[in-house]
């Protein structure tokens, strides 16, 4: 099986690991530079599966009589044409949505978008706009999926981060190759984030150094991911889920699922909605009534779920760093056929949604021969790669060098954002602020863009021992020093010290005798003004010991799970043993059992616990007319037998010796009839079981 069959056959999941472990310290100032702006912009992408008829939905009036002519079956009433107000253009009468965002200036709309050489099959034709391929090319990975795979080279080997802790993409409901990278599946596929479930257990941490152990790693780290991502999910959809007024259907649930996801708190940069039906070669409209039909219901619910994303995002105040595009594998014929429809064409327009863009109208109104035939066909404008391109320089913070390695070449940029909100070497400072326009990808920068002095976090390794227990100043903190290059400085105000860290030591150090309490590590590099790293660091004591507890009776076993340390001491009755796992299980005796769990630091308490065992008794008839017959294994030489009443009061007590037969026989000629409570005790018998009298 292909790595990427694989991948997709494990619920399209990927996923990102822990920077620091479990270390317990957080990096101050160094979150803060990497909070850009572009940390927080996200992107939706739409899918028009079907291939949307951009002569309808976007209608060139200045060719309205030409239109006429050539699709007498569908062409809209001019009167109930939504008029955009400019380039002589309207939208479809169930747009008046998109007319009114256009009006606030938070549409750009873009003529004309294709590709040189069309396909007009369906799956080549859309997986060419997702591959981002040429016509004649066979691409196996799609461009998003490149983008985040080039700005997350780790992916998925090391992830999630402490940095980047959610998904790096969500499908809402159909996975694609659009975020397929070349290595690697990079989105979350979930048409239902409150319903995660995990998707397997737990895997051991060892395989064999061969091709079937590298599979089986590969499937835990995804498998792993999935489960950390599918949490992080119904986590932030359960928290933002709070708007209702999405239409009811397929594309409105999954637009209210990605509301709710970034309300919720998700930092996944791409969402991916669908919306199928468009390939509308009859029926598209209604004989009479051109303003209804097939294409109609899916401009209308196109229309209604992006507005109402909005609405949503507005009154969450969420849609400052939000995108919305549509696209669609190809336009329609300008022909239209005998069955109230129209076929495959090529060039259609594309629409950007956002509080950002440059908002206006781009390209030109499409030619349209006042005497077409089916082959002709729209030209194309505009190549669908140069938005891709535009998108990746102007919104998603990548460089040239970026986008080339995304989309293979270079393309002619189009203005899809404001100037002032474009940052094209993804420093975090907008092009009319930055005076480094050129600093390299992931460069430190001041606030004038230009780049500083910085390390990468990761460059300190710091590890932590804590004290054995509480008063104890017996912890320990590692440091090892990653880039040699350059001589440290660390000042550690809590204990009043300071120390180097250069070739003499080989960067490398260790602070002993630390008593509980959070430590301030302050790195500073010779030669480098201006420069410094803090990290906080705690010194904590083991945990107090816990233990919880199942009994089964019927295999006189105790199932144990402990918590606080990785070695703990049994003792059973006087027998002891060790346990380097916080999970096993101990053999009892029938009986009394006394239980003790300790670890090799006094200080975290001891549990104990007593356990009575009984031997399983049996007894007959039942119901009992004068003598009640009762068997008791095990060795007991003596036992108790009380009968109590239905309300509990003591009727009879009986001490009886028991015979080399096991059996004791009890009168109860004297007893009225009637419902009572029999209890048999000894040494190794705790039994109590109902008698019915006759």
């Amino acid at each position: 099986m292909k790595r990427r069959d694989f991948l997709h056959n494990l619920a399209h999941a990927a996923a990102v690991p822990m920077v620091y472990n479990s270390l317990g310290f957080n990096n101050i100032g160094f979150q803060d530079l990497l909070n850009n702006s572009d940390s927080t912009k996200k992107l939706i992408l739409i899918r028009l599966d079907g291939g949307n008829d951009g002569l309808n939905t976007l209608i060139p009036l200045n060719k309205y009589s030409e239109l006429s002519n050539v699709r007498p079956h569908v062409i809209l009433p001019e009167n109930k044409i939504i008029d955009l107000g400019e380039k002589d253009l309207g939208f479809h009468p169930e747009l008046g949505r998109f007319k009114s965002l256009f009006d606030e200036k938070r549409l750009k709309i873009i003529q004309n978008v294709g590709y040189n050489t069309p396909d007009f099959s369906h799956f080549r034709s859309m997986d060419i706009w997702q591959s981002a391929s040429d016509s004649n090319q066979y691409l196996t990975s799609g461009w998003m999926g490149r983008y985040l795979e080039d700005i997350h080279p780790l992916y998925p080997e090391q992830y999630p981060t402490s940095d980047s802790p959610h998904p790096l993409a969500v499908e809402l409901g159909q996975s694609s190759i659009l975020t397929t990278g070349i290595n690697s599946v990079t989105s979350f596929t979930s048409n239902q984030p409150w319903d995660f479930r995990e998707i397997m257990g737990d895997f051991d941490n060892t395989y064999p150094e061969d091709s079937i152990g590298k599979k089986l790693k590969f499937i835990q780290i995804i498998t792993r991911q999935s489960n950390i991502y599918g949490e992080a999910l119904k986590t932030s959809y359960e928290k933002g889920n709070n708007f209702d007024n999405y239409p009811n259907s397929d594309l409105g649930r999954q637009l209210q699922v990605a509301s709710s996801l970034i309300k919720g708190g998700l930092e996944s940069k791409i969402y991916i909605a669908n919306l199928g039906g468009f390939d509308t070669h009859d029926n598209q409209v209604v004989t009479g009534d051109t303003t209804k039909g097939e294409h109609a219901n899916l401009m209308k619910n196109l229309n209604n779920s992006i507005g109402a994303l909005f609405d949503d995002l507005d009154l969450n105040s969420k849609s400052e760093d939000i995108l919305v595009m549509t696209f669609s594998e190809f336009g329609r014929t300008i022909v239209s056929n005998g069955s109230n429809g129209t076929d495959h064409g090529t060039a259609a327009p594309l629409f950007v949604f956002g509080n950002k863009v440059d908002f206006n109208v781009l390209g030109e109104n499409p030619e349209i021969p006042r005497n077409a035939i089916w082959e002709n066909n729209l030209e194309t404008e505009f190549d669908f790669r140069q938005v891709y391109y535009s998108l990746i320089k102007q919104w998603l913070g990548g460089n040239e060098d970026t986008a080339e390695n995304v989309l293979f070449k270079n393309f002619d940029q189009l203005p899809i954002i404001q100037s002032k909100y474009i940052d094209t070497d993804g420093d975090g400072v907008s092009d009319d602020r930055d005076l480094c326009d050129t600093t390299p990808l992931g460069a430190m920068v001041n606030t004038d863009g230009c780049e500083i002095f910085s390390l990468p976090a990761d460059n300190y390794s710091i590890q932590t021992n804590g004290v054995s227990c509480s008063g104890k100043s017996n912890g320990q903190i590692t440091i090892s020093i990653q880039n040699t290059d350059h001589i440290y400085n660390l000042s550690i105000p809590e204990i009043d010290s300071t120390y180097v860290l250069d070739t003499s030591n080989q960067h490398q150090l260790i602070i002993d005798e630390l008593g509980i309490e959070t430590y301030t590590l302050n790195f500073t590099v010779e030669g480098q003004e201006g420069y410094l790293q803090t990290f906080e660091i705690g010194i904590t004591e083991p945990p107090a010991l816990s233990a919880k507890s199942s009994v089964n009776q019927k295999s006189k076993t105790i199932q144990i799970n402990v918590k606080g340390s990785d070695l703990y001491y049994t003792e059973v009755n006087g027998e002891k043993r060790s346990y380097q796992i916080d999970n096993f299980k101990l053999q009892l005796r029938s009986g009394m059992n006394i239980i003790k769990i300790s670890t090799p630091q006094d200080c975290q308490g001891v549990h104990t616990e007593k356990v009575f065992i009984s031997e399983q008794v049996k007894h007959y008839p039942n119901p009992v007319l004068n003598t009640l017959n009762i068997v008791i294994p095990g060795e007991d030489n003596s036992t108790t037998v009380k009968v109590y009443d239905r309300s509990g009061n003591l009727i009879n007590r009986y001490q009886e010796s028991i015979s080399f037969s096991r059996m004791i026989s009890i009168n109860t000629s004297q007893l009225p009839s009637d419902i009572y409570v029999v209890k048999v005790n000894g040494q190794t018998v705790d039994q109590t079981f109902k008698m019915i009298k006759r």
